[in-house]
Parts: C-alpha cells; sequence; structure tokens
C-alpha cells in the first residue's frame, strides 16, 4: 500500500484509490459491493455536495440490490453507525458529502445559510439556477406547513407546480423577468396547497450570489401569507 495512493478523510480512516479499498486504523474494512460504489462516488466528489438521486443512480449501477431514494438514505445512515470514523452529511437540499478534514471555508458557510433559514418562520424556498429548470433544493419547515407537501415532494420541482392552473397572473411574467435579468423582485401572488386550496402571498425573490466566483448561485424565495387581504377587500364592496 503506497502512500501516495492514499487519500486521507480523517486521522484514522484512509480511501485506497488502487484497491477501491477503506482501511480504518490500519485495518482493511470489509465494504459490500454497494458500500464500495457509494465510497468510490463520494470520494470523486469529496468535500463536494452530490445529489441523492446521482447517488441512487450510482447505487442501483451496482446490482447487488435495487434502491429507491428512501432507502438510499436508511443505506446512508447504517453506514454512518458502522463507520463513525467516516464524515458523511446530509446537506439540506437532498444532497450528501462526504467530508474530509481539509474541509473549506466556503461549505461551512452554505451549511451555516442553510441552518439559518430553517429557523425561519417564514416559508422560504431555495433553488438552484445552474442545474435544470431552476428546481427547488430546500424548502424550510414553514414551507411545508403552508402548502402541505412533505420536504421530498417539493424538492426537484420548479416552483411552478404551486401555479396549479392559474398560469396567467401578471406576478408570473414579472418573476420571469427578473429571474432572467438575475435582479430581485416583490409581487403578490396566488398559489395553492396540496389540497388545492389558495394562498395568496407576499412573495420576495432575491438572486443570491458567490462573491468570489462572481457566479449566480441561487435563488431565494420567501413568502408571506396576506390571505386576509384579499378577503378584507371583498368585505369591504359588500359594504359600500
Amino acid at each position: 500500500m503506497k502512500s501516495n495512493d492514499l487519500i486521507r478523510l480523517t486521522n484514522s480512516c484512509y480511501w485506497s484509490v488502487q484497491t477501491e479499498s477503506l482501511f480504518v486504523d490500519g485495518e482493511y474494512a470489509k465494504l459490500s459491493i454497494s458500500q464500495k460504489k457509494l465510497f468510490k462516488f463520494l470520494v470523486k466528489n469529496i468535500n463536494r455536495p452530490v445529489l441523492n438521486l446521482d447517488i441512487l443512480y450510482e447505487l442501483n449501477d451496482s446490482q447487488e440490490r435495487e434502491f429507491n431514494e428512501k432507502s438510499v438514505r436508511n443505506f446512508i445512515t447504517g453506514l454512518r453507525k458502522s463507520l463513525p470514523c467516516v464524515n458523511i452529511v446530509n446537506i439540506y437540499g437532498g444532497y450528501y458529502m462526504l467530508k474530509s478534514e481539509q474541509i473549506s471555508r466556503s461549505l461551512k458557510i452554505k451549511e451555516q445559510f442553510f441552518e439559518i433559514i430553517e429557523q425561519s418562520k417564514n416559508p422560504i424556498v431555495v433553488t438552484n439556477p445552474n442545474e435544470y429548470d431552476n428546481p427547488i433544493i430546500y424548502v424550510n419547515e414553514a414551507f411545508c406547513e403552508l402548502f402541505g407537501y412533505e420536504y421530498e415532494e417539493a424538492v426537484g420541482q420548479n416552483c411552478r407546480f404551486l401555479h396549479g392552473n392559474d398560469t396567467k397572473q401578471e406576478a408570473l411574467k414579472q418573476i420571469r423577468e427578473a429571474l432572467s435579468a438575475q435582479k430581485p423582485v416583490e409581487v403578490n401572488i396566488c398559489n395553492y396547497t396540496k389540497e388545492g386550496n389558495m394562498v395568496y402571498e407576499d412573495l420576495t425573490i432575491s438572486p443570491i450570489f458567490d462573491k468570489q466566483k462572481e457566479q449566480l448561485s441561487y435563488f431565494l424565495g420567501i413568502y408571506k401569507d396576506i390571505r386576509s387581504v384579499p378577503l378584507f377587500l371583498e368585505q369591504v364592496q359588500k359594504v359600500l
């Protein structure tokens, strides 16, 4: 075993690129076909978030067993317990990451970013404009409570799934123009819950840039439920 063949994960844990093996405290760790496939993929993307679905595709290629999104999560959880020296973290938005000890400051900042917005009482959605169709990569608990969707149901979709058949709103045109120009926008919009109930909201969308790379990283959407406003105006019209 050559030292230049090894990738250091922690003080006691190394991955051999040549033999595709994991060594813990100098001893060979026995891995299943699927576990070895997972490590190979995560080491290739070390210190970078990888999507749950990408891991799913990799594992299903192992032909050892059939996986789905839930079983992938359970599989990784089991691996964490059996190999606690390996630092595989779950990142909001359906991502996992294998961390080495030399994790960059920028990744820590991203984790803190999602931890902060999770605590917001306002419904919040984060999308990734660098992926096809600008999919949702994160929603907080307040979002799930307002719209009635589970986290897994929302992530991966474009926000248009909330519009239902109400697709001719002027606000949607304003949103599209702002996203295209990478500029912030605030609109009043009608969306719909999972059960089909209308939610009238004030929506603020802000582009989030990576200042070091000068590149657009996310769109951050913050909702404020203002259903009482049109109901109030309706009552006023009845009185007048």
